[in-house]
């Protein structure tokens, strides 16, 4: 039952645009919503495919660590919604930060309300639209399974929960946000 992805272009092209609001996370969900509503219901179960696929992409072991040094710790829950916000910034970030999650130090955003760099909300956009756009079911279901739901685990090294660990795997993340995490 599963759809085709949406083409990268497409896709990061609807993210971006919703991403110039990303300094308010209502502003960036509402212009999110405006961009699935020009959409068939069709091309939304695309969309949701392709960012079910760059959600999996970055069930990363590496991404994983950084996100528990941004935030000094990260639960599975909070590293779904880092990855939801990765994808959210828009490919600039999002392809940087797989080749070289290091590289996120590099990013001056502002932490969300809650002061951290996740995005729990902006995954059930695609459903709402779906649904108002006479969709049956939950658009999900046309996408493959989601990483970390009872499936294999993150991909690549393992990272460990020891400080000189954490400062050697990520010198520039631990320069910044070691001794200071957000949330």
């Amino acid at each position: 039952m599963t759809a085709s992805g949406m083409l990268a272009d497409q896709f990061w092209e609807i993210m971006e645009r919703a991403a110039r609001f990303d300094d308010n996370p209502a502003a960036h969900l509402d212009a999110l919503r405006s961009e699935l509503r020009g959409l068939t219901a069709d091309q939304i179960k695309s969309f949701e495919v392709a960012f079910r696929r760059y959600l999996n992409k970055a069930y990363t072991w590496d991404l994983w660590g950084a996100a528990y040094v941004i935030h000094g710790g990260c639960s599975d829950d909070g590293f779904e919604y880092f990855r939801r916000w990765l994808v959210s910034k828009g490919r600039d970030v999002y392809e940087p930060a797989l080749a070289d999650s290091d590289s996120l130090a590099q990013l001056q955003l502002r932490p969300g309300p809650d002061g951290t760099w996740e995005f729990e909300e902006i995954y059930y956009v695609a459903n709402r639209i779906f649904a108002e756009k006479g969709g049956k079911g939950d658009v999900r279901d046309y996408s493959e399974p989601e990483a970390g739901l009872g499936g294999s685990g993150p991909s690549g090294e393992l990272f460990r929960e020891d400080q000189e660990h954490l400062a050697r795997r990520y010198p520039n993340l631990w320069r910044r946000f070691g001794a200071e995490p957000l949330g």
